[in-house]
């Protein structure tokens, strides 16, 4: 069919698709084609990408904790490395008297001190030595101080060893002229520096060192000790007295301080003291150190009174001043002593004091450490025990005379030409010796007849021939011999036996009996208050800072029932107030009623031991006074007076 010129016929025409459908993966090879569009392949790609997803979310995880959880961690440990911690012993805690007086401080000591890293090196093999420049340095400060260079340098040298990044001492206990001097002209002393440090003071100087005790670097064997877990190497500790017993009250252990280093390890900035995170506490004694002072020097006059009357020698004693119902100790007194203040101060004093040649052994305690033949002031503990076994009673005689055998042996009484029958009210006042030696026979009688040992199981009931439980270290025990002893003391058969004079002598007090001045303390407490056994002690409280209780410390104390004790206690009075007793002429017209006893203990070689034991008022006991003069003779010669002049400072009656 013909159409219209320059038409076109109209048909259908089938144009290809400009984007032909294509699967999402195109086949290296057609064999495989089927499989990139199946469920299996899918599968695959979905898990690829789960586990994607998962290593994605656990790196954020990570990410987010080491970032959020951790963050601070990471940054203690990233500052860690830029500084370095030192440690230096922070200030101890005070110690103060019953009425506030400071008996042990904390000052400042001016140490110089030189930086390490300023004036010298280390050597590959790890030891420091002074450059040039050094050691001009070094010199110069040796010129000013009068201490050699090269004893700086091996001061030096071992500090950096103890601690590589503390400044090293050079001059401890720097005189302020010279440290001012320093100071003033620390252009020509680069790399060294005055410093203070904390150290003891004690205001009342020597007094007390007999319960303050002394202070020491901790060594390698005590860490090993259980009372030292938790310490650290180089701690400064109580290594004596209430420093030793409460050192967990007064020490604070380390003050941190931080130095600032480079990425090499070396000194980049000044040692800064970190702030403490809680201060030391207050630790109270029962001391008075007013009686304290008194005492001491009541001892130094007993000494007086025996050289007067003819024992010269005469060197030592000990003083006890005790509460007869709580135990707390105003006083505890020895001779000799030593210096704590000097002992902080002084190395070569401290090396005195340790020299086991010191013959006068002044850090030993005689007040609770020594060990002395108690003589006559035992007999209140045989009468005790006498009372208690029914041998006698108040009001029964017994003879005193001139001497007594017992078997071979010949015990003879102070006063050889008596002769007259007397109670025990009687006996005590006066001291009869052989009245008490009957007593020793019977005892033995009893001993042989049931084995009761009575003279010892009241004594030992009393506090005597036993540790008192006082808070302070080395405490000794004491003896109070029983025929248990003697088998495990001696070997020979002979030596073994107890004999009848045993008993004799141990009824005046003589013998193997070893007690302290402390004991015969506490076993007059018990005859004063009627039977409570006291534990004595030093400390009374634990304070904050401010001064304010934060625990009062309390100490056991135990009954024991005694029989007719009243006619013990009248014996101790009349001893000192009847025209016969013994210290009657000490304390007779004494304001203060007193009971007391002498004791007059053989010592050979030399003089016999002086004591006094007592207290006062005697029918409303306050105070118990025990007074002790090594060979200084008969009680009411030296131990007697002493104690009258600590009872005088006690009851104000200096005038």
């Amino acid at each position: 069919m013909l159409t219209p010129a320059g038409s076109r016929s109209r048909r259908a025409l089938r144009l290809p698709r400009a984007f032909p459908r294509r699967p999402l993966a195109e086949p290296l090879s057609s064999a495989r084609a089927g499989f990139f569009g199946s469920a299996r392949f899918y599968l695959r790609v979905g898990v690829l990408a789960a586990v994607t997803v998962g290593l994605f979310s656990v790196l954020t995880l990570r990410l987010w904790s080491l970032e959020i959880l951790q963050g601070k961690r990471y940054a203690h440990a990233a500052t860690q490395q830029t500084f370095r911690y030192l440690d230096f012993p922070a200030p101890r805690g005070l110690i103060v008297d019953a009425h506030g007086r400071l008996l042990a401080g904390v000052s400042g000591q001016l140490q110089l001190t030189a930086d390490p890293s300023a004036l010298g090196l280390v050597g590959r093999n790890g030891r420091w030595r002074p450059t040039g420049r050094g050691w001009r340095l070094l010199r110069r400060a040796a010129r000013v101080t009068g201490v050699p260079a090269s004893r700086f340098s091996r001061r030096i040298a071992r500090g950096w060893i103890k601690a590589p990044y503390a400044p090293a001492v050079l001059v401890r206990n720097l005189a302020r002229p010279l440290a001012f001097y320093v100071e003033e002209r620390a252009a020509r002393y680069p790399g060294m520096s005055v410093t203070a440090v904390t150290e003891r003071s004690y205001p009342q100087r020597a007094l007390g060192s007999e319960f303050l005790g002394l202070l020491g670097e901790i060594g390698a064997p005590e860490l090993k000790q259980s009372r030292f877990h938790g310490y650290g190497a180089g701690e400064v500790v109580g290594q004596s007295g209430v420093e030793a017993y409460y050192d967990r009250v007064l020490n604070r252990g380390f003050q941190r301080a931080r130095l600032a280093v480079d990425s090499a390890g070396d000194p980049a900035g000044p040692l800064r003291p970190l702030p403490l995170r809680r201060r030391a506490r207050t630790l109270e004694l029962t001391i008075d150190a007013r009686l304290q002072r008194a005492a001491e020097r009541a001892i130094r006059d007993g000494i007086g009174f025996a050289h007067a009357a003819g024992h010269l020698d005469a060197s030592a004693g000990a003083a006890v001043v005790m509460n007869p119902r709580t135990g707390a100790l105003y006083a505890l007194a020895s001779y000799p002593s030593f210096d704590q203040s000097a002992s902080a101060r002084d190395p070569q004093y401290l090396a005195h004091l340790l020299d086991p040649r010191n013959a006068e052994v002044p850090l030993l305690d005689r007040a609770t450490q020594g060990l002395y033949p108690a003589g006559s002031t035992f007999k209140p503990f045989v009468a005790e025990a006498a009372l208690s076994a029914g041998l006698i009673s108040p009001y029964s005689t017994l003879p005193c005379t001139g001497s007594l055998t017992v078997g071979n042996v010949v015990f003879h009484n102070v006063e050889a030409g008596i002769n007259a029958s007397l109670t025990l009210p009687q006996a005590l006042s006066i001291s009869c010796d052989t009245w008490f030696y009957r007593l020793g026979t019977a005892f033995y009688a009893r001993q042989l007849a049931s084995g009761s040992l009575d003279m010892q199981r009241w004594a030992s009931r009393l506090g005597l021939g036993r540790r008192t439980g006082l808070d302070l270290p080395g405490e000794a025990a004491g003896v109070v011999p029983t025929p248990a002893w003697l088998r495990r003391t001696f070997s020979k058969p002979w030596e073994r036996i107890w004999y009848e004079g045993y008993s004799v002598n141990l009824s005046i007090g003589q013998g193997y009996l070893a007690l302290t001045p402390l004991q015969l303390a506490v076993g007059y407490a018990a005859f004063a208050n009627d039977g409570t056994v006291v534990t004595p002690h030093v400390a009374k409280a634990v304070l904050d800072p401010d001064g304010r209780l934060v625990r009062a410390l309390r100490f056991p104390r135990r009954r024991v029932r005694l029989v007719d004790d009243w006619a013990i206690r009248q014996g101790l009075f009349d001893a000192a107030h009847s025209s016969t007793g013994t210290s009657s002429s000490v304390f007779g017209s004494f304001p203060v009623s007193v009971a007391g006893k002498t004791g007059t203990a053989e010592a050979p070689p030399g003089s016999d031991h002086s004591w006094y034991a007592s207290w006062a008022p005697a029918s409303n006991p306050r105070v118990v006074v025990v007074v002790l003069i090594e060979h200084g003779g008969f009680g009411v010669e030296a131990a007697a007076p002493a104690a009258r002049e600590i009872y005088s400072t006690f009851f104000h009656l200096h005038g």
